[in-house]
């Protein structure tokens, strides 16, 4: 082939693999659905003192802060249960919508002065399922807040009234949770993304915190999405984008030898 031939043959080919990958980019890419199963959670990194855990790494972990009923004491701590939960959609580039991804309760109990915790963390251990696929364990870490408050204190630290209300049997306590930046992710397509905390969902009501009632179980869902946490630019094209181009070259050198055989000249 002359130069000249081949010049004009490769830009015909470019025109035809152009016209194909535009093609390729109108069409909307598919939405994922990721669904979470055999979930597990750990309490782990307590600030503060007279901590103990148990059922840890099981779908039922547990924290306990306080004196111990053997050494005449009481304790408080928290639960954590866990449940499968999904498939939550997923469209490209953008985060699901809000789910269920667990169950935290608050056992509040008046303590001794000194026996709290501030903070402890959640890491929260789940097999990931996209479009039906495993993708192996992920592991979600977030930490949680603890305010106890003094309880004879008139009016609590919520600003309500002593015997009134959430502090009904002394002055409520506060927890709260936020996302944790060692958490894992996964890829859907080219897009990583993470399984991001949405806050407690108490009596209907979404919140990122809420306070606690003494002498009682608090219980409140633990509210969830599939959060895109990094978006891919540029990158290398998919395979079945490259499997087009060639098709879009294989094109083009098929119109080329038509016209041989023809007897027409290359345009």
């Amino acid at each position: 082939m002359k130069p000249s031939e081949f010049a004009r043959v490769f830009a015909r080919s470019a025109a035809v693999s152009a016209f194909t990958l535009a093609t390729i980019t109108a069409l909307p890419a598919a939405a994922a659905t990721v669904a979470f199963s055999n979930v597990k959670g750990e309490w782990l990194d307590p600030v503060g003192n007279s901590v103990t855990t148990s059922n840890n790494n099981t779908s039922n972990a547990q924290v306990r802060w306080g004196v111990p009923a053997s050494n005449g004491g009481q304790q408080s701590g928290y639960n954590f249960i866990g449940t499968d939960f999904g498939p939550l959609v997923v469209n490209p580039g953008e985060s699901s919508g809000v789910a269920t991804i667990g169950t935290f309760q608050h056992v509040n109990f008046p303590i001794n002065s000194g026996t709290s915790i501030t903070g402890i963390k959640l890491k929260f251990t789940a097999d990931v399922v996209i479009d039906s696929v495993n993708q192996g364990t992920r592991t979600f870490t977030y930490n949680f807040s603890h305010f106890e408050t003094p309880n004879g204190s008139d009016p609590c630290a919520d600003g309500g009234d002593q015997g009134a209300g959430v502090n009904i049997n002394g002055c409520a306590d506060r927890v709260q949770m936020n996302f944790n930046s060692i958490s894992d992710t996964f890829m859907i397509g080219a897009d990583k993304y993470t399984l991001d905390l949405a806050g407690f969902l108490v009596s209907g009501n979404p919140t990122t915190g809420f306070w606690t009632t003494e002498n009682a179980l608090n219980t409140a869902s633990i509210q969830g999405k599939v959060n895109l946490y990094e978006r891919a630019i540029g990158g290398v094209p998919e395979p079945s984008t490259w499997a087009m181009m060639i098709i879009g070259f294989g094109a083009a050198g098929a119109m080329v030898r038509n016209n041989r055989r023809r007897g027409l000249a290359p345009v």
